[in-house]
């Protein structure tokens, strides 16, 4: 038996169009998809994705992809679906490891995510370090050398966004009109990450957050913001693609109980599924 995990996101820092490429930073947090898989009787009605995942990965390998019927996958995920957490890279990249292992092969984070991206956009939580990357064709990347010395706090809105049918919406129109804001929110990020300064960095991803509400709107941003650095937050970001909001911020500086007090006044909670606490970590599928 080969078990394999992959944390989520909170959404990303950037998300955004610049020289023809859609690129994203996507962070991870302790929450995590667990896949395991054994020698035994295919389920792939219950796993249809992840069980494409199994069939590239047995063909990257040189193996005959109908082996896959010989495999019994389960998949323990804590990820909510359709939020804009990555769920399904943390399935897919752990689902790819773990059959690697199955396989007695050895596999790379960026072979990994060549074999999820045939499959769907691929978050780059699917690396072990900040990553920048076009998480529809692969086409691009750029690790960043610098962790993020802060914590997120992550507001989860109800409702679910359906990630690929959104990433295949036309915007390049709208997206190419708004570049060099793009850039803008991009330098801010990595400047910085370079420096270590988070305040810099918050300020890019809430640019990147604010941007996006051309393509979809969150209702409350504006008020979660304001309040969050009443409260002496960093800042926000969102995921670009699902209905999440992310505070940024010092465990130290940062008022998390009047913050969650005063919240309640100025939103509609019946609108949010629910408020939590997460810890960013390092990226990647790892077996365990």
């Amino acid at each position: 038996m080969i078990r394999a995990k992959c944390p989520a996101s909170c959404g990303e820092l950037f998300q955004g169009y610049i020289d023809g490429k859609n690129l994203l930073i996507s962070y991870p947090i302790d929450l995590f998809s667990v896949v395991t898989i054994k020698e035994g009787i295919s389920n792939e009605i219950l796993y249809p994705k992840a069980y494409n995942a199994i069939k590239k990965s047995l063909k990257y390998f040189g193996y005959n992809q109908n082996e896959y019927k010989n495999i019994a996958l389960d998949i323990d995920s804590n990820i909510p679906i359709g939020k804009g957490m990555a769920s399904s890279t943390a399935d897919l990249a752990a689902t790819i490891l773990a059959t690697s292992r199955y396989l007695n092969e050895e596999i790379d984070n960026e072979q990994i995510a060549n074999i999820a991206i045939e499959i769907e956009p691929t978050d780059s939580t699917i690396f072990q370090k900040l990553t920048l990357y076009d998480y529809l064709k692969g086409r691009y990347k750029k690790l960043y050398e610098n962790k993020l010395d802060l914590k997120v706090l992550c507001i989860e809105g109800k409702g679910t966004i359906d990630t690929v049918k959104f990433n295949k919406l036309n915007l390049y129109y709208e997206k190419i009109k708004h570049e060099l804001e793009y850039r803008k929110s991009l330098s801010l990020v990595e400047k910085g990450l370079k420096e270590n300064d988070m305040h810099k960095l918050a300020k890019g991803s809430t640019l990147s957050a604010f941007i996006n509400q051309k393509y979809l709107f969150k209702e409350d941003l504006e008020n979660i913001y304001n309040l969050a650095v009443k409260y002496n937050a960093y800042g926000i970001n969102t995921s670009h693609s699902g209905t999440v909001t992310g505070i940024l911020y010092d465990k130290e500086c940062f008022d998390k109980e009047k913050f969650l007090y005063e919240i309640k006044n100025i939103i509609n909670f019946n609108k949010y599924e629910r408020v939590q606490e997460y810890n960013i970590i390092k990226g990647g599928p790892s077996l365990f």
